[in-house]
């Protein structure tokens, strides 16, 4: 009984691990993506790939908060 309660609470606190650092890889593609952008050029492609990382946060965020409990 409590060697599964320890388990579970490893597991969560791994899954909480790899969610922030997933956030964390995130965030830097969205900077060097505009950094890269603003030198050679914004296009529609670009645009697209923004808005899906944009959407890829707002996912793992609520997934993070949900996680607190």
């Amino acid at each position: 009984m409590v060697s599964n309660r320890i388990k579970a609470y490893l597991r969560k606190r791994r899954h909480i691990r790899y969610t922030d650092k997933y956030l964390t890889d995130i965030r830097w593609d969205i900077i060097n993506t505009v950094t890269s952008s603003a030198h050679t050029g914004f296009n529609e492609g670009t645009d697209i790939h923004l808005e899906s990382l944009g959407k890829l946060i707002r996912k793992y965020e609520r997934r993070k908060r949900l996680l607190k409990f």
